[in-house]
Protein backbone atom coordinates (compact mmCIF):
# COMPACT_ATOMS: atom_id res chain seq x y z
CA UNK A 1 0.00 0.00 0.00
CA UNK A 2 0.83 3.90 -0.65
CA UNK A 3 1.00 5.48 2.96
CA UNK A 4 1.55 9.06 3.81
CA UNK A 5 2.12 8.92 7.86
CA UNK A 6 1.42 12.52 9.45
CA UNK A 7 2.18 14.52 12.44
CA UNK A 8 4.75 12.37 13.95
CA UNK A 9 8.33 12.68 15.57
CA UNK A 10 10.68 10.04 14.20
CA UNK A 11 13.57 8.12 15.69
CA UNK A 12 15.27 7.38 12.43
CA UNK A 13 18.25 4.84 14.06
CA UNK A 14 21.06 6.14 11.42
CA UNK A 15 24.40 6.20 12.18
CA UNK A 16 23.98 9.98 13.25
CA UNK A 17 20.50 8.63 15.17
CA UNK A 18 18.27 12.19 14.39
CA UNK A 19 15.04 12.42 16.38
CA UNK A 20 13.13 14.43 13.67
CA UNK A 21 10.04 16.77 15.29
CA UNK A 22 6.69 17.73 13.23
CA UNK A 23 7.42 15.11 9.96
CA UNK A 24 5.79 12.96 7.91
CA UNK A 25 7.38 10.02 6.55
CA UNK A 26 6.15 8.82 2.54
CA UNK A 27 5.85 4.61 2.10
CA UNK A 28 5.61 3.49 -1.29
CA UNK A 29 4.55 -0.07 -1.44
CA UNK A 30 6.75 -2.00 0.98
CA UNK A 31 9.90 0.61 1.02
CA UNK A 32 10.03 4.28 2.98
CA UNK A 33 10.69 7.01 0.28
CA UNK A 34 11.24 9.99 2.26
CA UNK A 35 10.42 12.17 5.45
CA UNK A 36 9.96 15.88 5.30
CA UNK A 37 7.24 18.63 5.96
CA UNK A 38 3.52 17.73 6.06
CA UNK A 39 3.07 20.36 3.46
CA UNK A 40 5.86 19.23 1.30
CA UNK A 41 4.87 15.54 1.64
CA UNK A 42 1.06 16.25 0.95
CA UNK A 43 1.69 17.89 -2.38
CA UNK A 44 4.54 15.05 -3.58
CA UNK A 45 2.12 11.84 -2.28
CA UNK A 46 -1.54 13.81 -2.91
CA UNK A 47 -2.88 10.09 -3.60
CA UNK A 48 -0.99 8.17 -0.79
CA UNK A 49 -3.76 6.79 2.12
CA UNK A 50 -3.07 9.32 5.06
CA UNK A 51 -2.42 7.81 8.35
CA UNK A 52 -2.25 10.81 11.40
CA UNK A 53 0.52 10.02 13.77
CA UNK A 54 -1.01 12.47 17.01
CA UNK A 55 2.01 13.13 18.02
CA UNK A 56 3.28 9.83 18.64
CA UNK A 57 6.89 8.63 17.93
CA UNK A 58 7.38 6.53 14.83
CA UNK A 59 10.47 4.43 15.11
CA UNK A 60 11.31 1.11 12.97
CA UNK A 61 9.89 -1.85 14.37
CA UNK A 62 12.04 -4.32 16.77
CA UNK A 63 13.86 -7.99 15.60
CA UNK A 64 13.69 -10.71 17.71
CA UNK A 65 17.31 -13.19 15.99
CA UNK A 66 16.88 -15.92 18.66
CA UNK A 67 13.34 -17.44 19.54
CA UNK A 68 11.26 -20.51 20.11
CA UNK A 69 7.31 -20.27 19.17
CA UNK A 70 6.58 -23.53 20.19
CA UNK A 71 7.44 -22.38 24.31
CA UNK A 72 4.31 -20.50 24.07
CA UNK A 73 3.00 -24.09 25.38
CA UNK A 74 5.07 -24.25 28.20
CA UNK A 75 3.46 -21.35 29.80
CA UNK A 76 1.72 -22.46 33.02
CA UNK A 77 2.26 -26.02 33.13
CA UNK A 78 3.25 -27.91 36.05
CA UNK A 79 5.99 -30.64 36.44
CA UNK A 80 5.87 -33.47 38.62
CA UNK A 81 9.36 -32.49 39.68
CA UNK A 82 11.30 -29.23 39.54
CA UNK A 83 13.92 -29.88 37.04
CA UNK A 84 17.64 -29.17 39.03
CA UNK A 85 20.30 -27.99 35.99
CA UNK A 86 20.50 -27.43 32.69
CA UNK A 87 20.02 -31.32 31.09
CA UNK A 88 17.25 -31.98 33.65
CA UNK A 89 15.25 -28.69 32.55
CA UNK A 90 15.67 -30.29 28.97
CA UNK A 91 14.96 -33.53 29.76
CA UNK A 92 12.00 -33.30 31.93
CA UNK A 93 10.69 -29.91 30.11
CA UNK A 94 11.70 -28.85 26.84
CA UNK A 95 12.23 -32.31 25.14
CA UNK A 96 8.99 -33.68 26.70
CA UNK A 97 7.00 -30.86 25.69
CA UNK A 98 8.44 -30.98 21.69
CA UNK A 99 7.81 -34.37 21.22
CA UNK A 100 3.62 -33.85 22.53
CA UNK A 101 3.18 -31.30 19.73
CA UNK A 102 1.31 -32.01 16.74
CA UNK A 103 0.69 -29.85 13.42
CA UNK A 104 -2.40 -28.16 14.53
CA UNK A 105 -0.55 -27.18 18.00
CA UNK A 106 2.53 -25.93 16.01
CA UNK A 107 0.27 -23.58 14.08
CA UNK A 108 -1.22 -22.31 17.42
CA UNK A 109 2.03 -22.17 19.53
CA UNK A 110 3.10 -19.76 17.14
CA UNK A 111 -0.23 -17.87 16.00
CA UNK A 112 -0.33 -16.51 19.78
CA UNK A 113 3.27 -15.10 20.17
CA UNK A 114 2.60 -13.41 16.38
CA UNK A 115 0.11 -11.69 17.84
CA UNK A 116 1.97 -10.80 21.04
CA UNK A 117 4.87 -10.04 18.72
CA UNK A 118 2.80 -7.20 16.85
CA UNK A 119 1.36 -5.81 19.46
CA UNK A 120 4.72 -5.34 21.08
CA UNK A 121 6.35 -3.84 18.41
CA UNK A 122 8.37 -6.92 16.91
CA UNK A 123 8.24 -7.09 13.06
CA UNK A 124 11.11 -9.60 12.42
CA UNK A 125 11.68 -13.01 14.20
CA UNK A 126 14.24 -15.82 13.75
CA UNK A 127 12.61 -18.61 14.97
CA UNK A 128 13.90 -22.38 15.99
CA UNK A 129 11.50 -25.02 15.73
CA UNK A 130 11.30 -28.40 17.25
CA UNK A 131 8.47 -31.14 17.35
CA UNK A 132 9.90 -34.77 16.59
CA UNK A 133 6.57 -36.58 16.01
CA UNK A 134 4.95 -33.79 13.94
CA UNK A 135 8.10 -33.13 11.75
CA UNK A 136 7.11 -32.75 7.55
CA UNK A 137 5.29 -29.42 7.13
CA UNK A 138 5.69 -28.04 10.50
CA UNK A 139 7.68 -25.38 9.29
CA UNK A 140 4.84 -24.51 7.05
CA UNK A 141 2.32 -24.83 9.65
CA UNK A 142 4.41 -21.56 11.34
CA UNK A 143 4.53 -19.84 8.21
CA UNK A 144 0.68 -20.19 8.24
CA UNK A 145 0.51 -18.53 11.60
CA UNK A 146 2.85 -15.46 10.36
CA UNK A 147 1.07 -15.12 7.55
CA UNK A 148 -2.13 -14.84 9.27
CA UNK A 149 -0.57 -11.71 11.24
CA UNK A 150 2.06 -10.48 8.94
CA UNK A 151 4.74 -11.19 10.76
CA UNK A 152 8.21 -11.35 9.06
CA UNK A 153 10.30 -14.47 10.07
CA UNK A 154 13.29 -16.44 9.20
CA UNK A 155 12.77 -20.15 10.18
CA UNK A 156 14.30 -23.72 10.78
CA UNK A 157 13.33 -26.79 12.23
CA UNK A 158 15.92 -28.15 15.01
CA UNK A 159 17.53 -31.11 13.99
CA UNK A 160 18.85 -33.52 16.78
CA UNK A 161 19.94 -37.13 17.08
CA UNK A 162 18.22 -37.40 20.62
CA UNK A 163 15.45 -38.96 19.01
CA UNK A 164 17.16 -41.44 16.47
CA UNK A 165 18.78 -41.23 13.38
CA UNK A 166 15.65 -41.33 11.35
CA UNK A 167 14.35 -38.36 13.32
CA UNK A 168 17.23 -36.46 12.62
CA UNK A 169 17.66 -36.96 8.49
CA UNK A 170 13.66 -36.36 8.94
CA UNK A 171 14.67 -32.60 10.25
CA UNK A 172 17.27 -32.28 7.39
CA UNK A 173 14.79 -33.03 5.22
CA UNK A 174 12.14 -30.65 6.66
CA UNK A 175 14.98 -27.45 6.34
CA UNK A 176 15.39 -28.82 2.58
CA UNK A 177 11.95 -28.99 1.57
CA UNK A 178 11.15 -25.18 3.31
CA UNK A 179 14.43 -23.42 2.35
CA UNK A 180 13.84 -24.62 -1.47
CA UNK A 181 10.00 -23.28 -1.10
CA UNK A 182 11.05 -19.92 0.59
CA UNK A 183 13.77 -19.27 -2.36
CA UNK A 184 11.18 -19.35 -5.01
CA UNK A 185 8.58 -17.91 -3.04
CA UNK A 186 10.81 -14.49 -2.37
CA UNK A 187 8.47 -13.16 0.19
CA UNK A 188 8.54 -12.25 3.97
CA UNK A 189 9.70 -15.85 5.13
CA UNK A 190 13.54 -17.31 4.90
CA UNK A 191 14.36 -20.42 5.83
CA UNK A 192 17.58 -21.66 7.77
CA UNK A 193 18.94 -25.01 8.50
CA UNK A 194 18.24 -25.40 12.38
CA UNK A 195 20.69 -27.80 14.42
CA UNK A 196 20.09 -28.31 18.42
CA UNK A 197 23.48 -28.25 20.04
CA UNK A 198 26.73 -30.00 18.96
CA UNK A 199 26.07 -32.77 22.30
CA UNK A 200 22.62 -34.10 20.67
CA UNK A 201 24.37 -34.36 16.96
CA UNK A 202 26.01 -37.32 15.96
CA UNK A 203 29.25 -36.55 13.42
CA UNK A 204 26.89 -38.55 10.42
CA UNK A 205 24.46 -35.92 10.97
CA UNK A 206 26.63 -33.02 11.03
CA UNK A 207 27.98 -33.97 8.29
CA UNK A 208 24.91 -34.17 6.22
CA UNK A 209 23.93 -30.95 7.46
CA UNK A 210 27.10 -29.33 6.40
CA UNK A 211 26.40 -30.58 3.13
CA UNK A 212 22.64 -29.38 2.76
CA UNK A 213 24.37 -26.12 3.78
CA UNK A 214 27.01 -26.07 1.14
CA UNK A 215 24.39 -27.34 -1.45
CA UNK A 216 21.88 -24.77 -0.77
CA UNK A 217 24.52 -22.03 0.55
CA UNK A 218 22.46 -21.70 3.53
CA UNK A 219 23.95 -20.87 7.51
CA UNK A 220 23.07 -22.90 10.51
CA UNK A 221 20.81 -21.51 14.01
CA UNK A 222 22.12 -23.87 16.74
CA UNK A 223 22.66 -23.35 20.46
CA UNK A 224 26.10 -23.28 21.34
CA UNK A 225 27.53 -23.73 24.77
CA UNK A 226 24.41 -23.19 26.44
CA UNK A 227 24.80 -25.10 29.76
CA UNK A 228 28.16 -27.09 30.27
CA UNK A 229 26.78 -29.83 29.00
CA UNK A 230 27.56 -28.90 25.30
CA UNK A 231 30.98 -29.53 25.96
CA UNK A 232 32.91 -32.06 23.14
CA UNK A 233 36.03 -32.38 25.11
CA UNK A 234 34.98 -35.40 27.18
CA UNK A 235 34.43 -37.15 23.70
CA UNK A 236 36.46 -36.14 21.00
CA UNK A 237 39.20 -34.17 23.43
CA UNK A 238 37.90 -30.71 21.42
CA UNK A 239 35.65 -27.81 22.69
CA UNK A 240 31.76 -28.27 21.07
CA UNK A 241 32.95 -24.71 18.83
CA UNK A 242 35.93 -26.49 17.43
CA UNK A 243 33.79 -29.49 16.93
CA UNK A 244 31.02 -27.45 14.31
CA UNK A 245 34.37 -25.52 13.06
CA UNK A 246 35.82 -28.94 12.03
CA UNK A 247 32.41 -29.64 10.91
CA UNK A 248 32.14 -26.86 8.36
CA UNK A 249 29.08 -25.66 10.57
CA UNK A 250 30.26 -22.15 11.36
CA UNK A 251 30.05 -19.05 8.76
CA UNK A 252 28.76 -15.63 8.16
CA UNK A 253 25.63 -17.15 8.44
CA UNK A 254 25.25 -18.87 10.87
CA UNK A 255 24.10 -17.76 14.19
CA UNK A 256 25.56 -19.33 17.40
CA UNK A 257 22.82 -18.81 20.21
CA UNK A 258 24.28 -18.52 23.99
CA UNK A 259 27.86 -18.92 23.69
CA UNK A 260 28.44 -18.93 26.95
CA UNK A 261 31.08 -21.53 28.06
CA UNK A 262 33.35 -20.71 25.70
CA UNK A 263 37.28 -19.59 25.36
CA UNK A 264 39.76 -17.50 24.21
CA UNK A 265 39.92 -20.02 21.69
CA UNK A 266 36.44 -20.53 20.68
CA UNK A 267 35.90 -16.92 20.28
CA UNK A 268 39.03 -16.54 17.73
CA UNK A 269 36.92 -19.79 15.70
CA UNK A 270 33.90 -17.53 16.21
CA UNK A 271 35.33 -14.19 15.15
CA UNK A 272 37.68 -15.98 11.98
CA UNK A 273 34.08 -17.86 10.72
CA UNK A 274 32.06 -14.40 11.09
CA UNK A 275 29.76 -16.77 12.88
CA UNK A 276 26.90 -14.49 14.33
CA UNK A 277 25.93 -14.80 18.50
CA UNK A 278 23.03 -13.78 19.80
CA UNK A 279 22.52 -13.21 23.83
CA UNK A 280 19.30 -13.87 25.55
CA UNK A 281 20.08 -13.26 29.47
CA UNK A 282 16.30 -13.63 30.57
CA UNK A 283 16.70 -17.30 29.86
CA UNK A 284 20.31 -17.90 31.23
CA UNK A 285 18.99 -16.49 34.60
CA UNK A 286 16.08 -18.35 34.76
CA UNK A 287 18.22 -21.73 33.13
CA UNK A 288 20.85 -20.43 35.86
CA UNK A 289 23.34 -21.49 33.16
CA UNK A 290 25.59 -18.60 33.46
CA UNK A 291 26.17 -15.25 31.22
CA UNK A 292 27.71 -14.69 28.02
CA UNK A 293 30.86 -12.23 27.69
CA UNK A 294 29.44 -9.78 25.62
CA UNK A 295 32.73 -7.39 26.15
CA UNK A 296 34.75 -10.20 24.54
CA UNK A 297 32.60 -11.11 22.42
CA UNK A 298 31.75 -7.54 20.69
CA UNK A 299 35.42 -6.68 21.86
CA UNK A 300 36.79 -9.20 19.27
CA UNK A 301 34.64 -8.01 16.43
CA UNK A 302 32.07 -10.93 16.94
CA UNK A 303 28.29 -9.89 15.30
CA UNK A 304 26.28 -10.21 18.83
CA UNK A 305 22.97 -9.35 18.91
CA UNK A 306 19.60 -9.68 21.24
CA UNK A 307 17.31 -12.41 21.58
CA UNK A 308 14.94 -13.82 23.73
CA UNK A 309 15.12 -17.91 23.83
CA UNK A 310 11.58 -18.69 23.93
CA UNK A 311 10.80 -16.57 27.11
CA UNK A 312 8.90 -14.11 25.61
CA UNK A 313 8.89 -12.71 21.46
CA UNK A 314 8.99 -8.57 23.13
CA UNK A 315 12.60 -7.38 23.74
CA UNK A 316 12.00 -5.51 26.54
CA UNK A 317 12.53 -7.87 29.23
CA UNK A 318 15.83 -8.96 27.47
CA UNK A 319 16.91 -5.81 26.70
CA UNK A 320 16.45 -4.44 30.50
CA UNK A 321 17.42 -8.20 31.65
CA UNK A 322 20.87 -7.52 29.52
CA UNK A 323 21.58 -3.95 30.65
CA UNK A 324 21.23 -5.23 34.21
CA UNK A 325 22.61 -9.37 34.76
CA UNK A 326 26.55 -7.84 33.62
CA UNK A 327 26.16 -4.86 36.04
CA UNK A 328 25.23 -7.16 38.32
CA UNK A 329 27.58 -9.37 38.32
CA UNK A 330 31.04 -7.75 36.99
CA UNK A 331 29.84 -5.30 40.34
CA UNK A 332 30.03 -1.97 37.80
CA UNK A 333 27.53 0.02 37.31
CA UNK A 334 29.09 0.91 33.74
CA UNK A 335 29.05 -2.12 32.18
CA UNK A 336 27.07 -3.29 29.57
CA UNK A 337 25.01 0.15 28.60
CA UNK A 338 26.69 1.10 24.86
CA UNK A 339 27.41 -2.82 23.90
CA UNK A 340 23.59 -3.61 24.67
CA UNK A 341 22.05 -0.67 22.74
CA UNK A 342 24.52 -1.49 20.15
CA UNK A 343 23.28 -4.70 19.62
CA UNK A 344 19.41 -3.99 19.88
CA UNK A 345 19.59 -1.09 17.60
CA UNK A 346 22.54 -2.26 15.26
CA UNK A 347 23.34 -5.96 15.00
CA UNK A 348 19.82 -7.28 15.34
CA UNK A 349 19.15 -5.76 11.90
CA UNK A 350 22.21 -6.50 10.43
CA UNK A 351 21.72 -10.18 11.45
CA UNK A 352 18.50 -10.25 9.97
CA UNK A 353 19.91 -8.89 7.05
CA UNK A 354 22.38 -11.55 6.38
CA UNK A 355 19.53 -14.58 7.22
CA UNK A 356 17.01 -12.83 6.11
CA UNK A 357 17.73 -10.94 2.85
CA UNK A 358 16.47 -7.64 3.85
CA UNK A 359 17.22 -4.05 5.12
CA UNK A 360 15.61 -3.25 8.34
CA UNK A 361 16.03 -1.30 11.96
CA UNK A 362 16.20 2.11 10.13
CA UNK A 363 14.16 4.86 8.85
CA UNK A 364 15.44 6.24 5.66
CA UNK A 365 14.70 5.73 1.86
CA UNK A 366 15.00 2.55 0.16
CA UNK A 367 14.67 0.37 3.11
CA UNK A 368 12.18 -1.97 4.10
CA UNK A 369 8.82 -0.33 5.81
CA UNK A 370 8.69 -2.06 9.20
CA UNK A 371 7.65 0.52 11.36
CA UNK A 372 5.76 1.39 14.72
CA UNK A 373 3.66 4.27 16.28
CA UNK A 374 4.46 4.08 20.16
CA UNK A 375 2.71 6.09 22.42
CA UNK A 376 5.22 7.55 24.19
CA UNK A 377 4.90 11.31 24.68
CA UNK A 378 9.06 12.21 27.12
CA UNK A 379 8.54 14.07 30.40
CA UNK A 380 12.43 15.21 29.78
CA UNK A 381 14.12 15.94 26.23
CA UNK A 382 14.27 13.30 23.96
CA UNK A 383 17.54 13.47 21.55
CA UNK A 384 20.07 11.91 19.37
CA UNK A 385 22.18 11.51 22.87
CA UNK A 386 19.92 9.58 24.95
CA UNK A 387 17.46 7.54 23.24
CA UNK A 388 18.85 4.42 24.57
CA UNK A 389 17.61 5.62 28.06
CA UNK A 390 14.83 6.53 27.30
CA UNK A 391 14.47 3.24 25.29
CA UNK A 392 15.01 1.58 28.43
CA UNK A 393 13.09 3.11 30.49
CA UNK A 394 9.76 5.18 28.93
CA UNK A 395 9.43 3.30 25.70
CA UNK A 396 9.65 -0.25 27.21
CA UNK A 397 6.36 0.36 28.67
CA UNK A 398 5.12 2.65 26.13
CA UNK A 399 1.94 0.86 24.39
CA UNK A 400 2.38 0.65 20.66
CA UNK A 401 -0.66 1.80 18.75
CA UNK A 402 0.29 1.18 15.11
CA UNK A 403 2.49 -1.66 13.40
CA UNK A 404 3.35 -1.71 9.88
CA UNK A 405 5.48 -4.90 8.03
CA UNK A 406 6.31 -4.41 4.67
CA UNK A 407 4.19 -1.37 4.47
CA UNK A 408 1.07 -2.69 5.40
CA UNK A 409 -0.86 -2.37 8.50
CA UNK A 410 -1.12 -4.90 10.39
CA UNK A 411 -2.08 -3.14 13.70
CA UNK A 412 -3.78 0.08 14.18
CA UNK A 413 -5.23 1.96 17.37
CA UNK A 414 -3.89 -0.90 18.81
CA UNK A 415 -6.29 -3.41 17.67
CA UNK A 416 -4.53 -6.56 15.50
CA UNK A 417 -6.04 -6.34 11.76
CA UNK A 418 -5.61 -9.25 11.01
CA UNK A 419 -6.48 -12.41 13.84
CA UNK A 420 -9.21 -12.23 16.11
CA UNK A 421 -7.00 -12.82 19.12
CA UNK A 422 -9.34 -13.79 21.71
CA UNK A 423 -10.72 -16.84 19.12
CA UNK A 424 -7.08 -17.55 18.99
CA UNK A 425 -6.23 -17.96 22.64
CA UNK A 426 -9.54 -20.11 22.88
CA UNK A 427 -8.22 -22.81 19.98
CA UNK A 428 -4.46 -22.09 21.33
CA UNK A 429 -5.75 -23.60 25.19
CA UNK A 430 -7.70 -26.59 23.85
CA UNK A 431 -4.56 -28.21 22.12
CA UNK A 432 -2.52 -27.01 24.75
CA UNK A 433 -4.06 -29.03 27.27
CA UNK A 434 -3.97 -31.57 24.16
CA UNK A 435 -0.03 -31.06 24.58
CA UNK A 436 -0.61 -31.51 28.29
CA UNK A 437 -2.43 -34.24 28.80
CA UNK A 438 0.06 -36.01 26.49
CA UNK A 439 2.55 -35.25 28.70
Amino acid sequence: MNLLIENIRIFTNTPDTEILPAQSLAVENDLIKETGSAVALRAKYAGFEKLDGQGKLLMPGWINPHMHFYGTFARGMALQKAPQGFKEILEQLWWKLDKALDAESVYYSALIPAITAIKSGVTSVVDHHASPNAIDGSLDRIQQALEITGLRGVLCYEVSDRDGLQKAKAGLAENERYLRKTEKEAGLYRGMIGLHAAFTLSDETLAAAADLGKRTKTGFHIHLAEGKEDDARPQYGISATERLQKAGILNRQTIAAHAIHISEADRAILKSTDTMVVHNPQSNMNNAVGRADLFNLLGDGILTGLGTDGMSVSLFGDMRAANLIHKHDLQDSRAGWTEVQKMVLQNNATIYERVGGVRLGKIAPGLTADLILVDYFPPTPLNCENIWGHILFGIADAPVDTTIINGKIVMRDKKILTADEKEAAAKAREFAQRVWDKI
